[in-house]
């Protein structure tokens, strides 16, 4: 078998322009406006240093529930729960603008069996759902809204169809010296891009994921998921359906073809969780802390 190594998506969403082999030049992505998603949110862990650390994103699915990404929250080599105060920040389009926010702590984190049976850098179920303290005001803010979720057939190969994935991650990476890849802070602004999905990788996409190609990578041009954009969502916008949440990329620098785990393969994880149907296919974390109220007197830490 053929040794492959993943990078997962935990540490965002860039364009950068190939122009040759040795030189990189960056290239904004766009900058989404106000309401304009209004189920993405930041999950955001209170650090010792008294800021608040955005680790990924992810999409509100009903005023209890954020869908999002296993690997975030669990440790790379055991895939345990690591414990984290999480905060869901929901409403806004610019993390450092802390006026402009909805704050909610995270009361319960869930994850499926199946992905801590994973090895080391593989990202099969790679998907979590986080359920709120409190309820999101949905229907009295105007930026905050629900996706819907897919049937369990749509979106299969040989769909090829454009969708958007949007996140507050890396938002650049250039040439450093000994052969490193610099990567700039987080982005304060939400950004988005356009990719095909189920297209082919090299190493073959699983059932329960989606590959996918940004448009402009058949130009020559690096844009897509980057570091920081885990969890967050592989959107239809004509039908405000979520395709998929970002996990993981094969390729060093971000941008290439990423994979993403296909929400339709997940429909029982998720329905048995928003029911509140726990069984011994879930696990489960508590969390005890009452930051929320709280969080916009604090910064956020390494970001741009």
């Amino acid at each position: 078998m053929n040794s492959k190594i993943y990078f997962s998506l935990f540490l965002g969403l860039k364009l950068i322009v190939l122009i040759n082999s040795k030189k990189l030049r960056i290239i904004e992505g766009e900058y989404a406006l106000p309401g304009q998603f209004p189920h993405q949110v930041s999950i955001q862990a209170m650090t010792l240093d008294n800021c608040t650390d955005h680790l990924c994103g992810g999409s509100i699915i009903d005023e209890w529930h954020i869908l999002t990404a296993a690997h975030c929250f669990t440790d790379e080599f055991t895939h345990q729960f690591v414990d984290m105060p999480l905060t869901v920040v929901a409403g806004t389009v610019d993390l450092l603008n802390r006026s402009s926010g909805i704050y909610h702590d995270v009361l319960v984190v869930f994850i499926p069996f199946s992905y801590t049976l994973n090895g080391v850098d593989e990202f099969n179920h790679d998907i979590a759902i986080l359920k709120l303290r409190d309820p999101l005001p949905l229907g009295s803010h105007p930026y905050l809204g629900v996706v819907n979720l897919p049937a369990s057939d749509q979106y299969l190969p040989p769909d090829n169809q454009t969708a958007i994935v949007s996140g507050f991650g890396v938002y650049n990476q250039t040439d450093g010296p000994y052969f490193q890849i610099i990567s700039s802070p987080k982005s304060r602004y939400l950004k988005f891009n356009y990719g095909t999905i189920n297209v082919p990788d090299r190493d073959g996409c699983l059932d329960t994921q989606v590959c996918v190609e940004s448009l402009k990578l058949q130009k020559g041009y690096l844009e897509g998921a980057c570091y920081g954009d885990s969890g967050g969502p592989l959107y239809d916008e004509t039908t405000n359906t979520l395709i998929g949440v970002v996990s993981s990329k094969r390729y060093e620098w971000c941008g290439n073809i990423s994979r993403f785990t296909r929400v339709s393969a997940h429909l029982d994880f998720i329905h048995q969780v928003v029911a509140d149907k726990i069984d011994s296919t879930i696990l489960y974390s508590t969390q005890s802390h009452y930051y929320g109220s709280q969080y916009h007197k604090y910064t956020v830490c390494d970001m741009d």
